[in-house]
C-alpha cells in the first residue's frame, strides 16, 4: 500500500512491534536469529491492518445484550410481526424479568412490507410490563413503548424539539413510538452502559468483533462523558487489544474538556486516544432526517409535504461547538448526509476558520453521502476529508432511489469523483448501522451493488486497490497517523492482516467472500484468539 498501484514484497520482518524490513525473502532470512518465528503465508495475502474511519465502538460492548431485529442479510426480521417474534424469543433466552429494559437494534421501516411500521402499541401488547426500545438502523432514533417512554421522560403531547422527529398517531398528539434526532436525545443520553464489573470482558469481546474483520484501529464516533470514562477505565486495566480513537459528542464536549484538556488529545494512552470533536449536522437519508436543499420525493417521516429535513442540532449550537474545537486546534468530525448539511459545513468552516483556511485541520465530513460535484471542488480547496459510506448502495440504495430519485441516488458516496478531485476519501461501516465487514466495504466500493440487483452509480466504481487505500493509507492520514500506520513500510507499527485471497487479483464480485485469516496488532496475533 505504498503507492498509487499495488506493489508487493516477498517478506516482512517484525521486531518489537515494528516493521524492520520489507523486501526479498533472501534478505529477510539474513535477519533471522535464534527464536525468530517464521510464518509462511502459503499463498495467502498480507496487508496493513485495516483502519476504521468511522464507527461507534462503544456499541460493540453492549451488542451481545441487545437483540438483532435487522432485516436479512444482517438479521432475521422482515416485518413488524417478525421483529416482535424475535424480541419475544430474545427476551425468553435472556430470562427477562418484569421491569427490566429490553433493547433491539436494526429497525428499518423502509424494508417493512406494504408500508407497515413498528409502533408503540405493538410493543405495549407484547411487553406490557417492560420498557422496550428498538434502535433505528440509522442509530439516530428508536421505536419505544409506553414503559420506555416513562423511563426516558417522554409524554403524550410533549413538543417536538428543534431538529427532532417525534411521530404522532393520526389526528392526535399521542406518541406513535418513533423518536429521531434531537427527539431521540433524552433516550440516547440515558442509555444503560455495561457495569464496571463487566466492562473489561465486554470491551475485549467488542474489540474481537473488529479484529475478526481485520481492523486494528477503531473509532468511537460519538462519545459521551460516561462512555469516555468507561473506555479510560478499560485502558487503565490494559484492556485495549486494538487502538480506539474517541471523538466527544457535541453535547458532552464541554464536560469532557474540563477533565481532559486539549493538550491530552491526539496521543495514545494504553491504546486509547482522544481524536477531536464530533458534530452531527443532520440525520440519515433512509430515515428521512438528512438535510437537503430539495424535497424528498416521498414526503417526510410523518407524512410532511415538501419535506427537506433539517439540521440535527440548532445551527448556533453547532457553530459554537465548531469554534470551541477550532480554537483549541482539535480535529472536528462533522456528520453530514444531505447536500444542505454539507453546504452548512462548508459555510461554517469558512466562517470559523477564516483566519487561516489553508491550515491543516483534517476536518472530516462523516458520511458525506449526497455531496454535489461543486461541493467536492470546495472540499479540495479547503482540504476537507470526505469519509464516505459505499455500503449504503447495497443496504439502502433502493430506498434512496425512491426518496431522492435515480440521478441523485446514483452519485451517493462518489468515491471516484473525490479521488479525481485530488482528495483522499475514506470509507466506513458506521457500525453498527451495518456490520463491521471490511471486505464487504471494499466490495461495495468496487461494485456498487443494489440489494434488489443491478448497480447504483456505475461511473463511481473504483479499483480494489483504491478501495483498500480508503481503509489503510487514507484512513491513517485522516487520523494524522500516516507516519506510523496504513502501509507495510520500515518503521511503521506492525499492524497487519492476513486474508484468504488478494482483493486485487480476484473477480470483483467475489471480494466479499474473502476471509480474514489472522489479525496482528503491534506484532502480536489478536485474531484468531489463541
Amino acid at each position: 500500500m505504498e503507492g498509487d498501484q499495488p506493489s508487493y514484497v516477498e517478506a516482512v520482518v517484525v521486531d518489537d512491534g515494528k516493521i524492520v524490513f520489507a523486501g526479498s525473502d533472501a534478505e529477510a532470512m539474513k535477519l533471522k536469529v535464534s527464536g525468530t518465528v517464521v510464518k509462511d503465508l502459503e499463498g495467502k495475502t498480507l496487508l496493513p491492518g485495516f483502519i476504521d474511519p468511522h464507527s461507534h465502538f462503544i456499541d460493540s460492548l453492549v451488542l451481545a445484550d441487545r437483540i438483532n431485529v435487522s432485516a436479512p442479510p444482517v438479521g432475521p426480521a422482515s416485518s413488524p410481526d417478525e421483529i416482535i417474534k424475535t424480541l419475544t424469543e430474545g427476551a425468553a433466552a435472556k430470562g427477562l424479568k418484569p421491569g427490566e429494559l429490553l433493547l433491539g437494534w436494526g429497525y428499518d421501516e423502509n424494508l417493512m412490507p406494504k408500508g407497515q411500521t413498528l409502533s408503540r402499541e405493538q410493543l405495549d401488547k407484547a411487553f406490557p410490563n417492560n420498557p422496550v426500545g428498538v434502535i433505528h438502523v440509522s442509530m439516530h432514533g428508536a421505536v419505544i413503548n409506553s414503559k420506555a417512554m416513562e423511563m426516558f421522560g417522554y409524554t403524550d403531547g410533549m413538543p417536538t424539539p428543534e431538529g427532532g422527529v417525534i411521530l404522532r398517531n393520526p389526528g392526535t398528539q399521542n406518541l406513535q413510538g418513533l423518536v429521531m434526532e434531537t427527539g431521540f436525545l433524552p433516550m440516547h443520553s440515558k442509555m444503560p452502559t455495561i457495569g464496571k464489573d463487566q466492562e473489561l470482558a465486554a470491551a475485549k469481546a467488542g474489540q474481537l468483533i473488529y479484529a475478526a474483520a481485520g481492523v486494528t484501529t477503531a473509532q468511537e464516533g460519538s462519545t459521551t462523558l460516561p462512555v469516555l470514562q468507561q473506555l479510560q477505565r478499560v485502558a487503565a486495566q490494559d484492556g485495549m487489544i486494538i487502538d480506539v480513537i474517541a471523538y466527544p459528542f457535541i453535547t458532552d464536549v464541554a464536560a469532557i474538556l474540563k477533565e481532559n484538556p486539549p493538550s491530552t488529545f491526539g496521543s495514545y494512552n494504553k491504546g486509547l486516544k482522544l481524536g477531536g470533536c464530533k458534530v452531527t449536522m443532520d440525520g440519515s437519508p433512509q430515515g428521512k432526517t438528512a438535510w437537503f436543499t430539495t424535497p424528498y420525493l416521498t414526503g417526510g417521516p410523518a407524512g410532511e409535504k415538501n419535506w427537506t429535513g433539517g439540521p440535527g442540532i440548532p445551527v448556533d449550537a453547532m457553530k459554537a461547538m465548531i469554534k470551541t474545537c477550532y480554537d483549541n486546534d482539535l480535529q472536528v468530525l462533522m456528520h453530514g448526509n444531505g447536500d444542505a448539511a454539507i453546504d452548512f459545513l462548508i459555510a461554517a468552516h469558512k466562517e470559523i476558520g477564516a483566519a487561516d483556511l489553508t491550515k491543516d485541520r483534517r476536518t472530516v465530513c462523516i458520511h458525506c453521502q449526497f455531496i454535489r460535484p461543486d461541493q467536492i471542488a470546495e472540499f479540495a480547496k479547503l482540504k476537507i476529508i470526505p469519509s464516505l459510506f459505499t455500503d449504503h448502495t447495497f443496504f439502502f440504495g433502493d430506498t434512496h432511489i425512491k426518496n431522492r430519485g435515480l440521478k441523485q441516488a446514483s452519485f451517493i458516496s462518489p468515491m471516484k469523483a473525490a479521488i479525481e478531485a485530488g482528495l483522499r476519501p475514506t470509507n466506513h461501516t458506521d457500525a453498527f448501522v451495518v456490520p463491521v465487514d471490511q471486505m464487504m466495504t471494499v466490495w461495495t466500493a468496487v461494485n456498487r451493488p443494489l440489494r434488489s440487483g443491478g448497480v447504483l452509480g456505475a461511473d463511481q466504481r473504483i479499483t480494489p486497490y483504491q478501495a483498500l487505500q480508503a481503509i489503510t493509507t487514507n484512513a491513517a492520514y485522516q487520523y494524522r497517523e500516516e507516519a506510523s500506520k496504513g502501509s507495510i513500510a520500515v518503521g511503521k507499527r506492525a499492524d497487519l492482516v492476513i486474508l484468504s485471497a488478494d482483493p486485487n487479483k480476484v473477480a470483483p464480485e467475489t471480494i466479499k467472500d474473502i476471509k480474514v485469516i489472522e489479525t496482528i496488532k503491534d506484532g502480536k496475533t489478536i485474531y484468531p484468539a489463541s
